[in-house]
């Protein structure tokens, strides 16, 4: 769980008729990724009955090296900053037979008001002290992500 890992193995069906996976398939596994991270990590740590749904406002990804049906890889997701309004995950992505890095991106979300999604409000207090243990308790980054365009850690923003 720290650093929170994913291990997924390629299906068929996520490859072209070649036998390589589609280029869209790498957000969704980053994606899925983060959505079992909200799961595990950060619900845990909210008060009862309080629901953490924040949409999505940018997605950043670097594709490392291509994948094959069969192939199994492992994303870290660590937290990679809060803003006043906005969390920003980070995902690295490694073949788990010699360690390939396959991808790496962030994936911001935005918190809005749950009466109203048009309007955004600060990150919770208790979403903020869930993120910042978990990094805190995953050690550093690893280098690769350092590879994104500016990579803070709980900076204001």
């Amino acid at each position: 769980m720290r650093p929170f890992t994913v291990r997924r193995c390629v299906r068929w069906s996520d490859c072209d008729p070649a036998g390589v996976v589609y280029a869209g398939r790498f957000p969704l596994y980053m994606l899925d990724a983060c959505q079992l991270f909200g799961q595990h990590v950060v619900q845990p740590a909210l008060p009862a009955g309080v629901q953490h749904r924040a949409p999505g406002k940018g997605l950043e990804i670097e594709f490392l090296s291509p994948l094959w049906p069969g192939d199994v890889f492992d994303i870290e997701i660590h937290p990679g900053g809060i803003g006043t309004r906005t969390v920003h995950l980070l995902a690295a992505a490694r073949r788990v037979d010699d360690g390939r890095p396959v991808f790496i991106g962030r994936v911001t979300s935005i918190h809005v008001s749950p009466d109203d999604r048009t309007i955004g409000v600060d990150v919770a207090p208790d979403l903020r002290a869930a993120l910042e243990d978990q990094a805190a308790h995953s050690g550093p980054l690893p280098q690769i992500l350092h590879r994104l365009s500016p990579v803070t850690r709980f900076a204001k923003g």
